[in-house]
This record gives C-alpha cells, structure tokens and sequence, in this order.
C-alpha cells in the first residue's frame, strides 16, 4: 500500500467515534448523579494537526483524551449535564461514525476493483 495515511485517520475517527458514544452514554446514566461532571472526548484538533504533517508513526501513536467538563450551567447539586446537549451530541457523533464508514467502505472497494483490474463503477 502506500504511504497514504487516510486509513489510519479513519481507524482514528472511527475508534474516537466508538469512546466518544462510551463517553455520553455514561454521561447520560449519569445525570441524576449528584456532584458528576460530564465528560468529553477531546482529539479532533490533534487528529487534524497529525494528519496534515503525514506522520504515520505519530498519528499511529495519538490516542484521543477523555476529560472532565467544568463548563456550566451547574445544577444545584453540582451535576453539569444537560440531557438534550448530549443526545444532540449523540446524534452528531453517529452521523461522523457512519460516514466515516461509509469512507472506508468507498475505499476498499476502490482497492478491491483495482485489484482484480475492473472500475469502481462496474
């Protein structure tokens, strides 16, 4: 193959897809968890960077962060989760999953009919 590092963005996009769905999920199991902060999934900023220098060794070794929101509005008992902003960020999420696949798909296919020396249309 060669020194195209698409494969190993979407590898990246996809397993931060699948932490950031683990993410909200708990964040949603925990909203009526007195004292709980969200969480967020923080890599898209680092994935860009890295995929732009075309370091594959690097982006290869880049792991997306998992970190405590501290943003507001806190609710009295101190909890910061707001129901509607993590399903919007849900659906977000599965959008960027399935279009990512949907990329992965388009490529292998590329691959698989030059391969076997046919067009990707055919």
């Amino acid at each position: 193959m060669t020194n195209d590092t698409s494969f190993t963005v979407l590898q990246k996009v996809l397993d931060t897809a699948t932490l950031r769905h683990k993410v909200i999920a708990n964040n949603i199991a925990n909203v009526n968890t007195p004292g709980y902060h969200r969480r967020e999934v923080c890599f898209q900023d680092e994935l860009a960077r890295l995929a732009a220098t075309g370091d594959g060794e690097r982006l290869a070794a880049a792991r997306p962060e998992v970190l405590e929101s501290h943003e507001g509005p806190f609710r009295a008992d101190g909890n910061n989760v707001n129901v509607e902003r993590e399903l919007a960020d849900l659906m977000k999420n599965a959008l960027v999953y399935r279009t990512c696949t949907q990329l992965l798909s388009s490529r292998i296919a590329g691959y698989r009919a030059a391969i076997s020396g046919q067009s990707a249309t055919s």
